[in-house]
């Protein structure tokens, strides 16, 4: 795990984490991201119906351009189809996807209900959202099963 920039803590659906834990997904892929686009640390709270903090990554890359660009950038590491990936964009003239380095996983994954006994207020996000300093704190001293997908994508000519 790396502190250079505030973690974020990002929902995903359980077989796109699946993916991503077991090395097969790569390149995450969002509409929109936050401002800074460096390097941090993204937290994976798995959505329902596992409802859980499981692990995360720390974001390598990350690529912004029309969705034509990324799909040739990500289509062999983001995890879906081109007709699921056209879908999400549908609309959009800008697309960006996350280089996912770094995976970590829980020995222990955190349950909806033990990170609301932890921190009341706890608010799992749509999409993503900037990590409190508590949690941020608790989450980056959880014991850790793994640490996995070391393989890096190289960026072909899109900025």
């Amino acid at each position: 795990m790396t502190n250079e920039a505030d973690p974020l803590l990002m929902s995903l659906k359980p077989n796109y984490a699946d993916l991503v834990f077991s090395g097969l997904k790569t390149a995450e892929l969002r509409r929109r991201i936050w401002r800074e686009e460096e390097v941090r640390d993204v937290f994976l709270y798995v959505s329902s119906p596992v409802k859980e903090l499981r692990g995360g990554f720390t974001v390598g890359e990350v690529w912004k351009g029309s969705p034509e660009e990324i799909w040739k950038v990500v289509s062999g590491f983001a995890g879906v189809s081109e007709g699921e990936f056209n879908a999400y964009f549908e609309g959009r003239k800008i697309a960006f996807a996350l280089e996912i380095t770094g995976v970590w996983e829980y020995a222990r994954p955190l349950s909806l209900e033990s990170l609301r006994e932890k921190f009341p207020k706890f608010v799992v996000p749509q999409s993503y959202r900037y990590l409190k300093k508590d949690e941020a704190s608790c989450f980056r001293r959880l014991t850790q099963k793994t640490i996995s997908s070391e393989r890096q994508l190289i960026p072909v000519g899109v900025s």
